[in-house]
Order: structure tokens, then C-alpha cells, then sequence
């Protein structure tokens, strides 16, 4: 079987859904980050909560089976992955390179939290309802190979989304260039 960690890596790359999880790591990014200016040092205490999310606190959703899962729940899951997969791209590497204990387990509270949000932000799908699903795909290899086979799909319509706007872009820009040649 296919691990989760190889399943979010190959649907971050071909998904290219970055995007989501810079929205959900923005809240933490922006909570790490210094404020400036006029705040007090009471505020920015209040404005650095540590985060409190983590999927191992998350109950799985019931009922969730190879059988029960729907394709929308698992395009849905798919598009988790690959958040959470680049959740940990942004966050790995301060993490390894950290050498502090403390401020280490904070990055890896705020990488927690991230991941969560990251879930959170996909429609279709709940923290619970991913948790789950991840441990019915670890348990049922058919509901495993119906991620990879997702996953699969999603990469190619990724790889065509791309090639258009690439030629959309190409052909703007030699129109562009065509009416620049006329007015000259």
C-alpha cells in the first residue's frame, strides 16, 4: 500500500494547490509574526495564542468506507492532501532547521494547527470526515487504490490546465506583440 505521506506528495505536486495552504498558514504566519507601531505588549501577547488544532485530537467521522465514500468526498480528500502536503513544505524546513526545543514544538503546534485549517478551507470535506477516510485507506486497499487512481486524474487534469494557460498565454502574447508591430 501506498503510504499517505507519498499519496499528499504526489497530489501536491501534480494539484499545485499552494494556494490553500498559504491561506491557512497565513493566519499562523501572521499570529508569529512581530506586529509594529502603536500596539502594546499586552496586546501582542493576546494577538499570539498558541494554537490549539491538531488532526490527532480530531475524532474520525463515523461510517466512512470504501463503499459509503463518495466521489465527491474523494476529490475533496485528494485536495487535502495536496494542502497539507505543501502545509509541510512551508513548514518542515524551519522546523528541521530550528534548534531550540521550544520553539520548535511552537513551529510544530502551528504546522498542526496549519494542517487543520488547511482541511478546513476545502469544501466538501471536515477534519473528521479526513481522518476518517485516511484510516479507512489504510485498512482497505481498494479504497487505497481509489485515492492513487484520484490522484491520477487530478494530476492529469492538473498537467492540461497548465499546458492551456500556457498556450493562452503564449497566444496573448503574440497578439500582443502583433498589434504593437501595427502601431508602430
Amino acid at each position: 500500500m501506498i503510504s499517505r505521506i507519498a499519496i499528499a506528495t504526489a497530489a501536491a505536486l501534480s494539484l499545485g494547490t499552494a494556494s490553500i495552504a498559504q491561506e491557512a498558514t497565513g493566519t499562523a504566519e501572521s499570529t508569529d509574526s512581530q506586529t509594529t507601531g502603536t500596539q502594546n505588549a499586552e496586546t501582542q501577547q493576546a494577538a499570539k495564542k498558541p494554537p490549539t488544532k491538531s488532526l490527532e485530537k480530531i475524532e474520525p467521522a463515523e461510517g466512512i468506507s470504501n463503499e459509503t465514500l463518495t466521489d465527491e468526498k474523494l476529490s475533496a480528500f485528494v485536495q487535502a492532501l495536496a494542502a497539507i502536503n505543501a502545509v509541510g513544505q512551508h513548514f518542515v524546513p524551519k522546523i528541521e532547521a530550528e534548534t531550540d526545543g521550544e520553539k520548535r514544538a511552537e513551529l510544530m503546534a502551528y504546522a498542526n494547527d496549519s494542517i487543520v485549517n488547511a482541511i478546513e478551507v476545502i469544501a466538501d470535506i471536515t477534519p473528521a470526515e479526513f481522518k476518517a477516510i485516511d484510516i479507512a485507506a489504510q485498512q482497505d486497499e481498494e479504497l487505497n487504490q481509489r485515492i492513487l487512481d484520484e490522484i491520477k486524474v487530478a494530476a492529469a487534469e492538473g498537467k492540461a490546465a497548465q499546458e492551456a494557460a500556457k498556450k493562452e498565454a503564449e497566444a496573448a502574447e503574440g497578439e500582443n506583440a502583433d498589434e504593437e508591430t501595427k502601431t508602430e
